[in-house]
């Protein structure tokens, strides 16, 4: 082998071992992360959290309105994980394309850490729940410690038009001229779970963390009739 091989081939193993390295860390951060949680499982130092969402009245003597199938998940609290969430709200007034994609990029970060707890082996301390037709939802048997509870709710779909011209239709006949979407609201929050103690999280219009628009699909232009010439 020649002297750029043996370098060539040195360069690339040494760049298979980094990123062997990255990984291990990854999964012994997480498996210290979720040490304490686990030490109070078995203790049986369990706690509850009790969501409700609702949406605020309009007039002060009315009641609030419970919102429904809210999706809650709760994941031990992780500092990389908040980050990750930081860049995606920070970033939706970067770009329209960033603002497109930033419901796309929260789940695949909620994903990601998710997968990731469950390669440690702590694939029970991801709870997921969605609040009934109270507005309410209830998570027990939650190992005392720092949780991040993310909900969400999608609203309802919309349509919207963009003026698309001939040429361009023309030259891309997939563009979509009406683009269906919702709205997808967040709320995000750390709480404290304490052995025989119930948090209480509040989840309105009033405390929303990020909303975003997840795209559903596109209608392309329809092409433009073909208008006969006339004979002079």
């Amino acid at each position: 082998m020649s002297l750029r091989g043996v370098r060539r081939t040195a360069l690339v193993a040494g760049a298979a071992l980094v990123v062997a390295g990255s990984a291990m860390a990854a999964v012994t951060d997480l498996g210290a992360l979720v040490e304490p949680y686990r030490k109070a499982s078995g203790e049986q130092a369990l706690g509850i959290v009790a969501a409700k969402a609702y949406t605020e009245p309009s007039r002060g003597s009315a009641e609030p309105t419970p919102q429904t199938a809210v999706s809650l998940v709760l994941l031990p609290y992780s500092a990389a994980f908040e980050a990750d969430l930081d860049a995606v709200k920070a970033g939706l007034r970067v770009s329209v394309d960033s603002y497109t994609r930033a419901v796309g990029a929260i789940e695949a970060a909620r994903v990601d850490y998710e997968k990731g707890l469950v390669a440690v082996g702590a694939g029970e301390l991801v709870r997921n729940e969605a609040t009934d037709t109270r507005g309410l939802a209830e998570i027990t048997g939650l190992p005392a410690g720092d949780w991040v509870v993310l909900a969400w709710r999608e609203g309802g779909h919309q349509s919207k038009q963009h003026k698309v011209r001939d040429l361009d239709a023309k030259l891309y006949p997939d563009i979509p001229s009406t683009v269906t979407y919702s709205m997808v609201t967040y709320w995000r929050s750390r709480v404290t779970v304490r052995k025989g103690e119930t948090v209480e999280v509040s989840l309105s219009d009033r405390n929303i963390w990020m909303t975003a628009p997840r795209q559903e699909g596109g209608t392309p232009k329809p092409p433009r009739p073909q208008i006969p010439k006339k004979r002079r």
